[in-house]
């Protein structure tokens, strides 16, 4: 097996940035929502600095940018993709701590009287002798994704300082916000990196790899009530929650995440605030087939619609939002990219596991900009929890992944 990138030397650059809190902050509108994203990404600049041959770039939003100019003609260019900031699940410092040679059991938490257990985590078992990383039960671990910062930065490093290897352009780009809506993605200009093909490293265990994900969206339903004192409302009083649970009860009842796997789309229902007078419903609405995303957005204006006719007035307002598309038509279209990967996988001696992502990711906002942009792992398992855990060699592969994805992409005049 190849081993081109050192394993303590990978550990140290992860577990340094896992000291930087990022949590993003929901409902924010600055970009970056939190000052340490730029903060990590301004370390993570600094440390090719003194390297002549690379050009650096950080952008007010904390977009940055680290090149490595191709040192072959006729390569591709290709995008290592990243996200700075951190689910905000939980906010807390991570306290991440080194677990060396797993020995099958299970492991406590140093902040916690819980435990990461085999029982609740059955994966763990196929990590036995191997170091895992945890935190100590009280925070996020920030694997996701701050591991595939660190698989980057090690891959960019090894391709400096071994002239020999082969490569096109190469590109790590660090985006804020990822997880409250893909934002950084979305104010990326993806035509400035002038580039073949990306890859994200923001899915979990080992040998995964994104081949599709949802069309995802949102709607926010706002219902306008009128208030009356309950001794003389009869005739009178609109109750803008009555409306609002009425809303939710016509969706159809089995078409919630509770209730969904795989490729089954859904509406979730996932906040409700208001009084009498007035109310506000958000649904997200996700499915894999584009027809079946139109239908969705379609039943809600119908029974928005249905209801303002039976109240005579537009009581109800509705507003949907686009928020990501599948990325599968795009990489159907590049076969190539997805060959790389598995191709990759089987040199390294991984055993590729194609995921169908219930979920998004900046590829899903980087791909229909023109970019296809793949999604592999990055080795942590259990994202947005306090379980969240990292084995040390499934991150150093990660790293070996963008190495070997760039080395098939060279031609073999080239090599």
């Amino acid at each position: 097996m190849k081993k081109r990138i050192d394993l303590e030397k990978i550990i140290e650059t992860f577990l340094y940035y896992t000291k930087i809190n990022t949590t993003s902050v929901d409902g924010s509108k600055e970009l970056p929502s939190c000052k340490n994203q730029y903060k990590l990404a301004e370390y993570v600049v600094s440390q090719f600095s003194d390297v002549p041959e690379v050009q650096t770039s950080i952008k007010e939003n904390a977009i940055a940018t680290i090149h490595l100019p191709a040192n072959i003609p006729d390569a591709p260019s290709i995008v290592f993709f990243a996200h700075l900031d951190t689910a905000p699940d939980h906010s807390t410092d991570t306290h991440a701590f080194r677990v060396k040679k797993y020995n099958g059991g299970a492991i406590p938490f140093a902040g916690s009287v819980e435990k990461l257990s085999p029982q609740d985590n059955p994966e763990l078992l196929n990590y036995i002798g191997q170091d895992i990383i945890v935190t100590d039960g009280t925070s996020l671990l920030g694997a996701d994704d701050k591991a595939a910062i660190a698989a980057g930065v090690e891959a960019l490093k090894y391709m400096i300082n071994t002239p020999s290897f082969s490569h096109g352009d190469i590109r790590l780009v660090l985006l804020p916000d990822e997880e409250t809506g893909i934002r950084g993605a979305k104010a990326l200009d993806v035509g400035e990196l002038n580039s073949d093909f990306g890859i994200c490293l923001d899915c979990c265990e080992i040998g995964e790899y994104v081949v599709e994900n949802w069309y995802a969206g949102s709607a926010r339903i706002t219902v306008r009530g009128v208030t009356a004192h309950p001794m003389s409302a009869k005739g009178k009083l609109v109750n803008a929650l009555c409306i609002a649970t009425e809303i939710i009860a016509a969706l159809p009842e089995k078409e919630r995440p509770e209730h969904t796997e795989k490729r089954e789309g859904y509406y979730w229902v996932h906040n409700l605030h208001g009084d009498t007078a007035s109310a506000t419903l958000d649904i997200a609405i996700r499915d894999f087939e584009l027809t079946g995303y139109k239908q969705r957005k379609a039943v809600l204006e119908n029974i928005v619609k249905s209801i303002n006719q039976r109240w005579k007035s537009e009581r109800i307002t509705l507003v949907l939002t686009d928020i990501y598309e599948n990325v599968k038509p795009a990489l159907d279209k590049t076969p190539a990219i997805l060959d790389n990967v598995r191709q990759a996988m089987r040199n390294l001696g991984i055993t590729p596991k194609p995921l169908i992502m219930r979920g998004g990711y900046d590829g899903s906002v980087i791909t229909p900009k023109g970019l296809p942009t793949i999604n592999i792992f990055t080795g942590a398992h259990n994202f947005h929890s306090t379980r969240e855990f990292l084995p040390v060699e499934s991150l150093r592969l990660a790293s070996e992944m963008l190495l070997e994805m760039v080395e098939l992409s060279v031609p073999e005049v080239q090599k």
